[in-house]
């Protein structure tokens, strides 16, 4: 059991890492796109870039796959933030930039924290499977959760505010797909051909490459951090929410466990907060698509 457990930890990280390579890549696409109007869309399917942000989502999908199936979702999906720590400072600099001191203290705060909650979080078994109506329902009401979502961030003239929204209805998108995935995981196995006509199979597959694409909307006008740093926040606990309500798992050390696990994740959000704010003095400088500022006369 402990082993499984571990093995598990130990695919979630790889799942981290091509996760960060597939959100460095989506931002930078999302720099070059700047300025594209309704012929954005095709121009986003031409790019090199979205093909290989497709290829390391794949690697993140299949790692994550396989982490579900060796241990629960709220021992795997709290991995996700380690998504932020690797991500900033490698999008810092391929954008020319150092990463700033409060940055790593950021970095540095969530991978302590991360660790105190995965030393606390211990369940009860490793839960259960999506029963088929639940996953209908599920499916369903997260679909139109995410299409709700989409259409009220479009409806906002704040570039902040569509990230905001678009980033965590990404998040829920991935901590549900993530639920779908792992009962599909251990259902074809346990019933062979018949397996491949549950339900999870297509619900992860629609809430995932809708994920995706809200992911790449919300990396659209903002650096790498706030949007990454929302998602990262929501993903598990979207996933835990799906896992001790519909799938039978739970926090073995009961309320006491929970208390330390919400300590442990406010001190991971505080530390994702220093990552996506960063030192602010320092002037922006403009995006290699935007026009130069024009310099002052002499």
């Amino acid at each position: 059991m402990a082993w499984a457990m571990w093995i598990g930890v130990f695919f979630g990280v790889l799942s981290c890492v091509s996760y960060a390579a597939a959100a460095v890549a989506q931002r930078r696409l999302a720099v070059r796109l700047t300025g594209l109007g309704e012929g954005r869309l095709a121009a986003l399917l031409r790019h090199p870039l979205w093909w290989i942000s497709i290829v390391f989502n794949a690697g993140r999908a299949v790692f994550q796959v396989a982490s579900v199936a060796f241990a629960p979702l709220t021992v795997v999906q709290p991995l996700g933030v380690l998504t932020l720590v690797i991500g900033v400072p490698w999008s810092a600099r391929l954008g020319g930039r150092g990463v700033t001191r409060r940055e790593w203290r950021g970095a540095g705060l969530t991978v302590i924290a991360l660790g105190l909650l995965l030393a606390v979080t211990v369940t009860s078994g490793e839960g259960g499977v999506l029963d088929p109506a639940d996953t209908v329902v599920l499916s369903v009401g997260t679909v139109a959760l995410l299409s709700a979502t989409a259409w009220i961030a479009h409806r906002f003239n704040s570039a902040a505010w569509r990230c905001y929204l678009l980033s965590a209805a990404a998040g829920v998108a991935f901590g549900v797909s993530a639920a779908t995935a792992k009962t599909a995981v251990l259902v074809i196995p346990e019933t062979g051909m018949s397996g491949l006509l549950d339900p999870s199979l297509p619900a992860t597959a629609v809430i995932a490459v809708s994920g995706l694409f809200l992911a790449q909307g919300a990396y659209q006008g903002m650096d790498l951090g706030a949007p990454l740093g929302i998602t990262t926040l929501v993903n598990p606990v979207a996933a835990s929410v799906v896992g001790v309500a519909f799938m039978g798992e739970a926090y073995a050390g009961g309320w006491i466990g929970i208390a330390v696990a919400v300590v442990c994740g406010l001190g991971a959000a505080y530390g994702i907060r220093l990552l996506t704010v960063g030192d602010t003095p320092e002037p922006r400088r403009p995006e290699r698509d935007s026009e130069p500022e024009t310099a002052p006369a002499p």
